[in-house]
């Protein structure tokens, strides 16, 4: 054939002929379909490849985004964003929660409330049980920002309150199984004072002989804890002083200033955001080893689909040269390899995507199935954000353009009397 043109006068390096008018985009789209469909082991080959990549990389994402999410949740969940952490742990200025402190921290702008607690060391007794712990007092301030779980009975931390509320641990301790069954019992203690909790005493002293009545149970099964009503620590031993307290702002944006001017009293300020700041620069130093560790499978993927199309066109280098001999332009030889590397890419990056999500949502339901058997409570640990969603499929958009354009311009610019030739 090729001797044939070049007899007619037809030079290798002449431009194509052909018919003015394009290849329809559907018979471009048909041939491109037909392509992989004769060579469906290694389209299938191909297409799960990329899905592998694809679906690793959304499976450990999935992961990763869902625990940081289960983190701030479980930490935010019983420490609003509003509530600031006080205590006098700064050695280098130690001051207490006074009456006149307390009244200065209330004239700082944004305060809503102060709730403040101490705590010391403590017996108790009842009946022929003793067992040491520790006595918390906190106002009821102090205990609506912070609120105890309830398991028996009930609590009430006013100024006027004579009752108190024990751990499940205590409870346990000290012989009674079921919680109910020890609220409205008397329990003894001796109870421990210093200069942290009361102003007037220079030492340790230990008061000893006390009573009082139990109002409730809280949920507590590690730690030996009574807390106390703020208000009758100060009337029964002079309690004046506390060592932490909890503020309440106004507004988010008024907890900066908040703690600036706690901080400039000599105290130590914590709130939950910072915690939520360290979890999320913990968890993004997760996630970037999660891209480039996704980036290499995706890499492996990528020379994956070019190997494939570049193994198609020199296999069908003849049918380039046949089409371009019938009047397919350069730019319909280049849509039908853009195509294939466009549905090899599509097709891979969703079921990778759908297979991913599934194997990630399918581990959380294992999970939640055994909690449930143990009696704990489940949880959600798998989560996708919307712009990682957009980030994935245009992630695959671009994988299918960047494979298929070498080999589709390499085809697109072969001579119609080449490809004839090809062997």
């Amino acid at each position: 054939m090729n001797r044939n043109l070049y007899k007619r006068g037809i030079s290798k390096d002449a431009p194509e002929e052909g018919p003015v008018q394009k290849m329809r985009l559907s018979s471009v789209l048909l041939i491109g379909y037909r392509n992989l469909m004769i060579n469906k082991f290694r389209s299938i080959m191909t297409i799960g490849g990329v899905g592998v990549g694809i679906g690793i990389i959304t499976f450990l994402i999935s992961l990763g985004f869902g625990f940081q999410e289960m983190v701030v949740r479980e930490v935010t969940k019983d420490n609003p964003p509003d509530i600031i952490d006080v205590t006098n742990s700064n050695l280098d200025n130690f001051v207490s929660l006074d009456g006149a402190t307390i009244g200065r921290i209330r004239e700082v702008p944004g305060v809503d409330r102060i709730g403040r607690s101490i705590n010391t060391g403590g017996k108790f007794f009842m009946e022929d049980s003793q067992t040491d712990g520790a006595i918390y007092g906190i106002d009821r301030d102090y205990s609506e920002m912070s609120p105890l779980k309830m398991v028996a009975g009930e609590s009430d931390f006013g100024d006027d309150s004579s009752r108190v509320v024990v751990s499940s641990r205590l409870s346990e301790l000290l012989g009674f199984d079921d919680p109910a069954s020890i609220v409205g019992q008397m329990i003894g203690y001796d109870i421990v004072l210093s200069g942290e909790t009361n102003s007037e005493v220079k030492g340790d002293t230990v008061r000893s002989g006390n009573a009082v009545e139990i109002a409730g149970v809280y949920d507590n099964r590690d730690k030996s804890i009574i807390y106390f009503p703020y208000g009758l620590l100060s009337r029964a031993f002079g309690v004046d002083l506390a060592q932490q307290g909890k503020i309440k702002a106004n507004a988010l944006s008024d907890v900066s200033n908040i703690r600036m001017e706690i901080e400039n009293l000599g105290f130590v300020t914590e709130n939950v955001g910072d915690i939520v700041g360290d979890i999320n620069s913990f968890f993004l130093i997760i996630k970037i080893v999660l891209v480039v560790f996704g980036t290499i499978i995706m890499s492996i993927s990528a020379m994956g689909m070019l190997n494939t199309l570049s193994v198609s066109l020199l296999q069908r280098t003849k049918e380039v040269g046949i089409l371009k001999a019938l009047g397919a332009k350069r730019g319909d030889i280049f849509k039908m390899f853009i195509f294939e590397a466009a549905i090899i890419s599509f097709i891979g990056g969703l079921s990778g995507f759908l297979g991913g999500f599934g194997v990630a949502k399918g581990v959380n339901v294992a999970f939640n199935i055994l909690a449930v058997r143990k009696g704990t409570d489940t949880i959600e640990f798998i989560s996708i954000p919307g712009y990682f969603m957009l980030a994935i499929f245009g992630f695959v958009a671009f994988l299918g353009i960047a494979t298929g354009l070498m080999p589709a311009r390499r085809a697109s610019r072969t001579h119609a009397l080449e490809a004839l030739r090809y062997e």
